[in-house]
């Protein structure tokens, strides 16, 4: 049976080709060192989901200290995700208590501190320890703050025992602006130094906060990168490298271990958002192709990705939609090879973002194989542009052409219902954007020609059909 599709056809070209936007430091030539915060030595903090979604540390390291160089101050912020809360974590909470901690056999007394906040509204903030032996609780200390305190104020709690004597193996601690049994208040802040245990000649760990780790990494200028997500396991996925298809440098991207215990790298000129990279650079025209050149060494199946993603904001709805995404897959390749992306997108609105995003594993976390150690090279990226749109034509492709069967696995047939007698360029594109059939036809008197797919590969492929003031595309399957 025939498939019925439908196709968006530009018909009225503009009298010039726009220039658009060139890709900034395409050639990855320009790099600088980005801060991106400090964490106290031995714990993990709430720095990462802040930085990622407001762009911003929610847990400092700050000079107003009652002792020493350093305290720790923890604020509860805004983002477009929500309240986050500060917090500084010598282990993890999860739905099933309190996971992981550090090695402690001590039994102290009493915790003693001190502390200065300003905790808004219903708020509260927390200092707590948790000791635990076998990963059960054996005791706790927990220290409530409401209100406001200005300056510093000296605190003490007793560690409440739940079994005599026995010791415990671990230790677990949180210090945090805002309450953990609701919704966090933004604003709240808590700022806290000197922390020490009193009997047993028990040491609090890092306790003084005078120990602290910067996250900092040397990136490409223009583009976010995935070293944030690995630097908990002390890699840097994508660096600087002189290995270069022109120019003195090219980007290296090396699937690494990230914070969940994935592996991944990748780029995009962008940000990265929960369904994966958004955001990008404007344009002012519709982009007919990126291009640039690759190297690619996988870790076993591993597949690199490559893609170009189009995005339009509504100013009456505030609304953004995505108008299209173009990806291929990189295939293995020793030496820089040429490639390109073809984005298909002939209507309105014309976009005014562009992402651009490569990673050197498949994203398909299901269905891929992310290979630890896959290593992409990209250089000398270029993105040129399609003539402006003016006005188009949603039609039944009936009216004007078919193309069928789809899937196909022997040939294919092209009806060209408005176009006899009449001369067109055909070309078929694989998923990585080479050209892997390419004709010139003339349509005579039954309007149908056809080409043979028994030797494609299994996959998807992109069709296009020109003729002067008339361009017609599609996607089929090859089974």
């Amino acid at each position: 049976m025939k498939s019925k599709l439908y196709l968006v056809l530009l018909l009225i070209p503009v009298f010039s080709i726009s220039i658009g936007q060139t890709i900034s430091n395409s050639g990855f030539e320009n790099w600088s060192v980005q801060d991106f915060y400090e964490e106290p030595d031995f714990y993990a903090t709430t720095n990462f989901a802040s930085f990622t979604t407001a762009g911003i540390p929610n847990v400092i390291k700050t000079t107003d200290a009652i002792s020493g160089n350093y305290a720790i101050k923890c604020e509860t912020i805004n983002t477009t995700e929500g309240p986050i809360s500060g917090a500084a974590f010598i282990g993890s909470i999860g739905m099933e208590g309190v996971a992981g901690g550090l090695p402690f056999t001590e039994r102290p007394d009493s915790l003693k501190g001190f502390a200065k906040y300003n905790v808004v509204g219903q708020d509260t903030a927390y200092v707590a320890v948790l000791f635990k032996l076998f990963g059960a609780p054996l005791g706790i200390c927990f220290i409530q703050f409401i209100g406001t305190q200005n300056s510093y104020e000296a605190f003490s709690a007793p560690v409440q025992w739940l079994i005599p004597i026995i010791s415990p193996d671990t230790i677990a601690i949180g210090v945090t602006s805002s309450t953990i049994f609701g919704a966090p208040e933004p604003g709240s802040t808590i700022t806290v130094d000197n922390l020490t245990f009193v009997g047993d000649d028990a040491v609090f760990p890092n306790g003084d906060f005078e120990d602290w780790t910067d996250y900092s990494s040397e990136e490409p200028e223009d583009w976010f990168t995935s070293n944030l997500l690995s630097f908990y396991t002390g890699q840097t996925p994508v660096t600087k490298t002189t290995d270069s298809y022109e120019g003195d440098y090219a980007i290296q991207l090396e699937s690494s271990l990230t914070f969940w215990g994935d592996t991944l790298a990748f780029i995009t000129n962008g940000t990265f958002g929960d369904e994966g990279p958004e955001g990008g650079m404007p344009v002012d025209s519709v982009p007919d192709k990126l291009s640039g050149y690759y190297k690619y060494e996988p870790v076993g199946p591993d597949t690199a990705v490559a893609a170009v993603t189009l995005y339009y904001h509504n100013p009456n709805s505030g609304n953004t939609s995505m108008l299209e995404e173009s990806w291929i897959q990189l295939l293995p390749t020793s030496t820089y090879t040429y490639f390109e992306i073809p984005v298909d997108y002939f209507a309105l609105p014309e976009p005014d973002t562009v992402n651009i995003a490569f990673a050197s594993s498949n994203l398909d976390f299901e269905n891929g194989y992310i290979g630890l150690g896959s290593t992409l090279y990209i250089d000398a990226l270029e993105m040129t542009y399609k003539e402006h749109i003016t006005s188009v034509n949603t039609k039944d492709i009936n009216s004007e052409h078919n193309f069928y069967p789809n899937p196909a696995s022997e040939k294919v047939f092209i009806d060209l219902y408005s176009l006899i007698n009449q001369e067109v360029d055909v070309r078929i594109m694989d998923s990585y954007g080479r050209i892997v059939y390419q004709s010139n036809e003339k349509i005579e008197g039954n309007q149908t020609f056809n080409f043979d797919v028994a030797d494609f590969e299994a996959g998807v492929y992109f069709y296009m059909i020109e003729n002067g003031s008339k361009i017609y595309k599609g996607k089929f399957i090859v089974k």
